[in-house]
């Protein structure tokens, strides 16, 4: 299936890997791509995902769970401001769950 957004809104800006904790760089593409912040364009989105999509995401992801779990309950959860890195990551977190 062809990649498409919801809406040209729920476009995640291209993230800052200098932001992200090293041990996530890999799911940086995975973040750009599903990290929507918005839960409803969010779900439009996982709603478009065929088996294989929704595998591959979920697989790869669950990967990472540990180091997820270090950067999204450490120190920046507190921030009153977030970056949109550790936004989109929360998102994509999200998406995981809405699978």
């Amino acid at each position: 299936m062809a990649y498409r957004l919801p809406h040209p809104d729920a476009a995640v800006p291209k993230l800052d890997p200098r932001i992200v904790p090293l041990a996530l760089h890999d799911l940086i593409p995975y973040a750009e791509r599903y990290g929507i912040a918005d839960d409803g364009y969010r779900a439009q989105l996982i709603e478009l995902l065929d088996n294989s999509e929704r595998d591959d995401l979920f697989l790869t992801v669950i990967r990472f769970d540990d180091a997820l779990d270090d950067w999204l309950a450490g120190p920046d959860a507190t921030t009153a401001c977030p970056t949109i890195e550790y936004v989109a990551f929360s998102a994509l977190r999200m998406a995981i769950d809405e699978l």
